[in-house]
């Protein structure tokens, strides 16, 4: 059985999760790579600085460079190669 076969039939069985938290596609996957070596509320207070910011899109994160970005993720740890991937991944 093929993958999208089995996601497809436990969707249709237990319908949609909603287990992972954001608003948007692109939060989550922040969270994804923030989360990485930490605990998930250091993830949101760094989450809440971005959105504090009102810079939570790609455009808008690599419009303030990557120090900015390290800054406003410190509470999630290991800040500048995490910044970096958040760079890699706005672009």
């Amino acid at each position: 059985m093929k993958l999208l076969e089995i996601y497809l039939t436990l969707l249709d069985k237990q319908g949609f999760q909603s287990w992972w938290p954001g608003d948007t596609d692109f939060e989550v996957c922040l969270g994804a790579i923030l989360t990485q070596n930490t605990a998930w509320n250091n993830v949101e207070k760094a989450l809440d600085n971005i959105k504090k910011e009102a810079l939570m899109s790609p455009a808008k994160l690599l419009s303030v460079g990557r120090q900015k970005i390290a800054g406003l993720i410190r509470p999630s740890g290991y800040f500048n190669q995490k910044a970096a991937y958040v760079e890699g991944f706005c672009k």
